[in-house]
Formats: C-alpha cells, structure tokens, sequence
C-alpha cells in the first residue's frame, strides 16, 4: 500500500508534535516541552493524521517523513 499525503500541510505545531511522536516521546512529554495540556497534544495528534490522510498514528509519521515530489 503507498502512502499518500492529505489535503493540507501540517501547521508547524501538528510538524513537531509528529516529531515527538517519531522520536517515542509520551503525550506527557510533549505536553511539558511544549507547554500545553496532555489534551491539547492529543487533539493535535488527531488533526495531524486527517490532515496526511492516514488512519493511524504510524502511518501519518511515515507519510510525513516521505519526500515530496516536485509539484512543477
């Protein structure tokens, strides 16, 4: 199955969120780096994956690490 991006770029909050994500960082974590409720990171995490069009956390990192294709 490949992967395909979604209907929008991620914000710059849902990018490093995802980042985190990657890196095996717990929403407790995440929440203290950045400073925000365990809540808000979760929400961010939800937004992220419709935004790439994934269905599952795994599957947004993987399609947000993919390289884009030249769009010219």
């Amino acid at each position: 199955m490949t992967a395909v991006r979604g209907t929008r770029p991620l914000t710059p909050r849902e990018t490093d969120v995802l980042r985190y994500k990657a890196q095996g960082r717990s929403d407790y974590d995440i929440a203290c780096a950045l400073r925000v409720t365990e809540s808000a990171v979760c929400s961010t995490v939800l937004r992220a994956i419709r935004a790439l069009g994934a269905r599952t956390l795994d599957q947004a990192i993987q399609i947000h690490n993919q390289p884009q294709e030249n769009t010219r």
